[in-house]
């Protein structure tokens, strides 16, 4: 070891430092650490927003995946997987920039309306007072009385959106350009990261399509539940005079992401609305359509759409949702419950394991992986506990009883 310390001469020129000098490098390295110390949940936030770009840029790809794999097996694309990726980009940014030109008319016209419909939302308070006076009941409700309270109010909200756009439209281009890199090298990056599970490529792979199908199915799922329901609730309370008909549909669409709850939530908005400004008969009208949009999502599109995907009971969900946005606030709710399906996936590999069973997944000649091999804890212990004990065994008894 000393020989070692003699012949290196780092360590040797260390020594010949003066002391002071020593003194003052062991200080500069001491208020380094001291500084990424203080810095750390900085250097934290700021890699998460990063590390949240990459997530999102994923599941693009993973919900786009399938498209852009449909269309290269077309003449036209073989071998030309980019040109299929941007021209891809190409009609749905155009679809996008379409709805925004549709919509917009609607939004500025019923942005116009609501100093107008401040009045009524007044008066249908006071008369809630008056009735809760009536019963003696110590409530009092409040609400802005003053011209332009509700109104200001939101275009305030409005103004604290637009100061964060630009940040906003940089992130969603840098999660685009991602988003492109994977779906064209996505297939290079998979197959160079599975060289470093060399001996363990099955589980490499058992890892990739767990993840790449529970949570691009769900993506997908997700995304069309929310096209159905936001253009239901527009559509309908549009139909039926209610007023922000527009905003009610886009904002039912982004809060169906929001598994069990979003849209509840949205179409609970609409109901109180059409009570407030259009009385108690449209209300009605509108609670009845919102029970029948509850009912199509619950039970024809839930099932069919994200059931397959997620296959994990609705009190785990629902307990996945409120733990995810304890944690997390809103993207703690948007992870919660695809999270809650990968934990019911491995945990279900994990069981399989246990019970001395093979891989638990199983491949075609051309040897891609069927999805629906992968296992979940929960139809596991399922069908362990229909196939019932292995062998009878006898009752423990203490001695002396018959």
């Amino acid at each position: 070891m000393a020989e070692h310390e003699r012949g290196n001469p780092l360590i040797r020129s260390w020594r010949h430092l003066e002391r002071p000098v020593q003194i003052l490098v062991y200080l500069l390295i001491a208020l380094s650490a001291v500084l990424i110390y203080h810095q750390s949940e900085y250097l934290v936030v700021h890699l998460f927003n990063v590390f949240l770009l990459f997530v999102f840029a994923a599941i693009i790809a993973l919900l786009l995946t399938p498209l852009i794999d449909a269309m290269e097996r077309l003449a036209i694309f073989k071998s030309r997987r980019v040109f299929a990726v941007l021209l891809l980009y190409v009609v749905i940014i155009g679809i996008i920039a379409g709805l925004i030109v549709l919509v917009t008319p609607a939004l500025i016209y019923q942005a116009k309306q609501l100093p107008a419909l401040e009045s009524r939302a007044i008066a249908f308070v006071a008369y809630l007072q008056n009735a809760i006076d009536s019963t003696g009941i110590p409530l009092k409700l409040s609400l802005p009385t003053s011209t332009g309270g509700i109104s200001t109010a939101v275009l305030g909200s409005v103004l604290g959106i637009l100061t964060g756009t630009l940040g906003t439209l940089i992130s969603v281009l840098l999660v685009i350009v991602i988003s492109i890199y994977l779906l064209v090298e996505g297939r290079m990056l998979i197959a160079s990261m599975r060289k470093l599970f060399a001996g363990r490529e099955d589980v490499y792979d058992f890892i990739l399509v767990a993840v790449g199908t529970t949570i691009g199915q769900y993506a997908r799922g997700q995304l069309a539940m929310s096209l159905v329901m936001g253009t239901y609730t527009g559509i309908a309370m549009t139909i039926i005079g209610v007023p922000y008909a527009v905003v009610l549909g886009v904002l039912t669409f982004f809060l169906e992401f929001l598994p069990l709850i979003g849209a509840p939530i949205g179409m609970g908005l609409a109901v109180v609305i059409a009570l407030v400004f259009k009385g108690p008969f449209i209300g009605l009208l509108a609670l009845l359509i919102a029970l029948g949009g509850h009912a199509i999502e619950a039970y024809i599109l839930g099932p069919r759409v994200t059931g397959s995907a997620t296959r994990i009971h609705p009190l785990v969900a629902m307990a996945a949702l409120l733990v995810g946005a304890e944690l997390g606030g809103i993207l703690g709710a948007l992870f919660g419950v695809p999270i809650a399906a990968l934990l019911n996936v491995f945990l279900g590999a994990l069981y399989r394991s246990q019970r001395g069973e093979d891989t638990p997944l199983s491949a075609s000649p051309s040897g891609e992986v069927h999805a629906e091999a992968l296992p979940r804890l929960s139809e596991e212990i399922s069908e362990a506990a229909e196939e019932g004990p292995l062998e009878d065994k006898p009752v423990p008894h203490t001695a002396g009883e018959g």
